[in-house]
């Protein structure tokens, strides 16, 4: 076998394929574009799944890439040998033009003349076929005749060996694999064995029929191939490693964290695991923040699942004893050294993805170290009385307070032999999400004529957002307002209060305004709803419970955390 750095393979990819009349189509953002029903792409043909079901290409019917994509539904596996977040796919493609012979002929020239694997150590397997289709005896043959040893072809059933949508083109797959130099494990033992003797290094799917509604196939006209050989997996083995954060890819971070932490990889299982997870999820972070969709942590969709492989980044960071600026370094090291050249939109948005990281990681960090804190005196309690499972409500008061994600409670929980009760956590969700509600009815009490009382206010008075930073703050009253202008409002009174500084978020942009509370002293003022007033101000709906407030008080502001998670 040859060596390559990842920057080789992929060049070496390409390449191979261009003197072969391909065109390389480059890349398309991680994040979907909706059309295929999934918030990121998950595989390299996904993008091209419209010229796969028969739209005709603008860039021919030869074509290659390499596709980064993002996966995160086995998100728990992530911390061994071999399972990443972000990933990149290798990938060719047939669009009526060329069928089986010139593809198996290709894949052998591929793994022998380029990545230098001989013969005695390939297998290869096809579809056995079943009641729907018949066994692919014309590729068994094309690999054969491309040079495989007959004896190391294999007929795997529709489940190992057939691709294929609900209905649409669809047809067998083959796989190619590498055989260890090891006894086998038993007298079944082949490729999709878990033993260890097998490694897949890539795969040619053989789009050759279309299934119609009524399950029944018959032969396509045009007949396409989707090739797909995953970056990570043949570096790693290439390089005589079957751990892809032994590569280049993450060989420099893991360096950094060994001589930032004193940790050193592969020591301590325990502190490994945390630096896998780390290296993975700050990088899978960096390329989505970086992608030309320029994604952002937020509470729902794909902006979710990036806020949560941030904030496990970070309890994984902390676990080796790193700081945030470490963890920035980090981001550094993937945008200026690994990716530089193969990905050039993290150079170009290198401010913006370092700026949006360091926000929330300082988000999460400011409550991270109090939730901890939380959590072990949750778990305290729960294995004092032999417990088996962390109570819903004790997630949600995690989740709401702290901003731990619901699976970051259940993770941890897992490394303690604990289970979440997390159709509690639903209901305390639900029960919160119902008391926002409530509160947005409240609102609608803020009459017109509320409003309309500030406008005879000075230009000058304003107010300034500080909730992207923090959700409690100190500011002046500069204006009270009960259907008209007032100095104080007292107890039981239902009126807008307006500050020169707020960490508040007024409603807009379908998105619900916080509520809270505004205190000093013995006032109380609770705080229902937060909307956005003509001039640059922002007015607190809601009650005085108790005291008195006036026009030119120093208050301190306190957002309900729990509105800004649920919204």
């Amino acid at each position: 076998m040859k060596q390559f750095t990842s920057k080789e393979l992929r060049n070496t990819w390409k390449e191979f394929y261009k003197e072969r009349g391909h065109v390389d189509v480059g890349a398309v953002s991680l994040v979907s574009d909706g059309s295929t029903g999934v918030m990121f792409n998950v595989a390299g043909m996904q993008p091209l799944m419209p010229y796969l079901l028969g739209q005709k290409h603008p860039m021919g019917t030869r074509l290659c890439n390499v596709q980064g994509c993002v996966r995160t539904n086995d998100i728990d596996s992530v911390g061994d040998k071999s399972h990443v977040t972000f990933f990149e796919m290798m990938g060719s493609w047939s669009l009526g033009d060329y069928f089986k012979e010139e593809r198996c002929k290709w894949s052998y020239e591929l793994l022998t003349e380029v990545f230098g694997f001989d013969r005695d150590h390939l297998a290869a397997t096809v579809f056995a076929g079943d009641e729907n289709a018949p066994r692919d005896e014309e590729g068994a043959k094309c690999r054969i005749d491309s040079g495989f040893k007959p004896e190391n072809i294999y007929y795997l059933p529709a489940e190992d060996n057939w691709w294929g949508l609900e209905y649409g083109p669809c047809g067998p797959d083959s796989e190619m694999f590498y055989i260890a130099d090891v006894p086998d494990c038993g007298p079944n033992c082949g490729p999709g064995c878990s033993c260890g003797k097998y490694t897949e290094l890539g795969n040619d799917v053989f789009m050759q029929y279309e299934k119609h509604k009524d399950g029944h196939l018959t032969p396509l006209a045009k007949k396409n191939v989707d090739t797909g050989w995953g970056l990570e997996r043949n570096l790693a083995f290439l390089n005589g490693t079957k751990d892809v954060y032994k590569t280049d890819l993450f060989s420099s971070v893991i360096a950094y964290v060994e001589k930032t932490s004193g940790a050193k990889y592969d020591a301590d299982d325990d502190k490994t695991r945390s630096m896998r997870v780390l290296a993975d999820h700050m990088r899978t972070s960096v390329m989505l923040i970086g992608d030309e969709a320029r994604l952002t942590p937020s509470n729902g969709g794909a902006g979710y699942v990036l806020r949560r492989l941030i904030r496990r980044a970070v309890r994984h960071g902390r676990i080796l004893g790193l700081t945030t600026e470490n963890l920035l370094d980090i981001a550094k090291i993937f945008i200026d050294e690994v990716y530089s050249d193969s990905y050039p939109n993290l150079v170009t948005n290198r401010d913006f993805v370092l700026k949006e990281l360091k926000k929330e990681i300082d988000r999460f960090t400011a409550t991270l170290e109090n939730g901890m804190k939380e959590f072990k005196k949750i778990l305290d309690t729960v294995l004092a009385f032999a417990g088996k499972s962390i109570a819903g409500k004790d997630a949600f008061y995690l989740y709401d307070t702290f901003g731990f994600p619901l699976e970051l409670t259940v993770e941890m929980a897992d490394e303690q032999g604990l289970s979440v009760d997390e159709a509690g956590f639903e209901k305390s969700m639900e029960e919160q999400k119902q008391k926002a509600r409530d509160n947005a009815n409240f609102s609608l009490k803020a009459s017109s004529d509320d409003l309309a009382a500030f406008k005879g206010l000075d230009e000058s008075v304003v107010t300034e957002f500080t909730g992207y930073e923090k959700t409690e703050d100190a500011g002046k009253v500069v204006a009270i307002a009960s259907s008209e202008l007032i100095d104080e409002a007292g107890e039981g009174l239902e009126c807008v209060i307006v500050t020169d500084r707020t960490p508040f978020y007024a409603t807009m942009g379908g998105q619900k305004g916080d509520f809270g509370c505004i205190n000093a002293g013995n006032f109380e003022f609770e705080v229902k709803d937060t909307v956005k007033i003509d001039g640059g101000r922002v007015g607190h709906v809601g009650i005085v419970k108790s005291g008195k407030v006036k026009t030119g008080d120093t208050v301190t502001l306190t957002v309900d955390p729990a509105n800004r998670t649920a919204t």
